[in-house]
C-alpha cells in the first residue's frame, strides 16, 4: 500500500472540475488500496464539500490541518501572536483576508472584497468573532484588486508567509511557515504505518516544493512552475494532458 497527495488547483482541478481521466486513475489506484490524499491550502469545508468523492483523508490548510477517514491526524493552528501580527502588517497594505478554522470563514480587513471570499468559500463570520471565542485558526486567503497589490503583500509577509497565487483570481492562499505540506505529508505517512518509500506526491505550485521534496516519489505536472520541476523526481503531463493518470501508470498505481 502505498500513500499518494495531490494539491487541488492545476494539478487535480480546474476550479472544481476534475478530468475524467484522473478521476478514472485516482479509482484505480484506491481500488487497489492505495490511500489518496487532497493536500491543499483550501480549507476543510472546501475541500470535503466539492472532493470529498476522490480521496480517503484530506490535508488541509496547507498542512496545518490533516484527517483520515473522520480522524485528525494533524493539528496545528497558527500560533495567535502570529494571527495578530499578519493581520496588522495585512491592514497596514489595506488588504482583505479571511482566516479558516476547521469549519468556518472568518472575514477582516478591507470589506470591498469580502463578497470575493464569500462567492469562493461560502458566508463569512468577522474575525473578531473567531478572537472573541478563542478560535483556532489554520490558514488564510488574502484578496485584493491588482497582482501588484498582492506582491506588496507577499513582500511584506515574506519573513513570515510564502503566498500563492490562485492563478487569475484575485486571490492567494498564504502558508504560515513553520508547519507546511511537507511536514504534513511525512507526519501522515508515519500515521498510517507506511515507509518513506511508499510516499508520492503531485503538484504544480510553488507551495508545494515542501510536499514534493518531502516524500519518496515527487511528481511536477506539466504546466507546474519551474522551481517544482527542478526539484521532482518525475515530470507528467499537463492537468490537461492526462498528467495525473500519465504520472500515476508511471509508477505502476494505476
Amino acid at each position: 500500500m502505498s500513500v499518494i497527495f495531490f494539491d487541488i488547483d492545476g494539478t487535480l482541478a480546474v476550479g472544481k472540475k476534475v478530468p475524467q481521466s484522473a478521476a478514472d486513475a485516482i479509482a484505480r489506484t484506491r481500488e487497489a488500496h492505495n490511500q489518496v490524499f487532497i493536500c491543499t491550502g483550501r480549507p476543510r469545508r472546501y475541500v470535503e464539500q466539492h472532493f470529498g468523492d476522490y480521496a480517503d483523508g484530506f490535508v488541509c490548510s496547507n498542512g496545518r490541518l490533516a484527517f483520515h477517514n473522520g480522524s485528525v491526524l494533524v493539528n496545528k493552528p497558527i500560533a495567535p501572536n502570529q494571527v495578530e501580527h499578519i493581520v496588522h502588517i495585512l491592514d497596514e497594505r489595506n488588504a482583505g483576508y479571511a482566516f479558516f478554522s476547521q469549519e468556518e470563514l472568518y472575514y477582516g480587513g478591507n470589506e470591498s472584497y469580502r463578497h470575493v471570499a464569500e462567492e469562493a468559500n461560502g458566508p463569512t463570520k468577522d474575525l473578531a468573532q473567531a478572537y472573541a471565542a478563542g478560535t483556532s485558526l489554520y490558514s488564510f486567503d488574502i484578496y485584493f484588486a491588482v497582482t501588484q497589490e498582492r506582491d506588496a503583500i507577499a513582500t511584506a509577509l515574506a519573513d513570515l508567509c510564502l503566498v500563492n497565487p490562485h492563478g487569475p483570481h484575485p486571490s492567494a492562499d498564504v502558508t504560515v511557515l513553520g508547519y507546511g505540506k511537507g511536514d504534513a505529508a511525512r507526519d501522515v505517512t508515519k500515521a498510517l504505518g507506511l515507509a518513506h518509500g511508499d510516499s508520492y506526491a503531485f503538484g504544480d505550485g510553488i507551495n508545494d516544493l515542501s510536499m514534493v521534496e518531502a516524500v519518496a516519489h515527487g511528481v511536477a505536472m506539466g504546466n507546474a512552475v519551474d522551481e517544482l520541476k527542478e526539484v521532482a523526481e518525475f515530470v507528467t503531463y499537463g492537468i490537461l494532458e492526462d498528467g495525473v493518470a500519465h504520472g500515476l501508470a508511471h509508477y505502476g498505481l494505476a
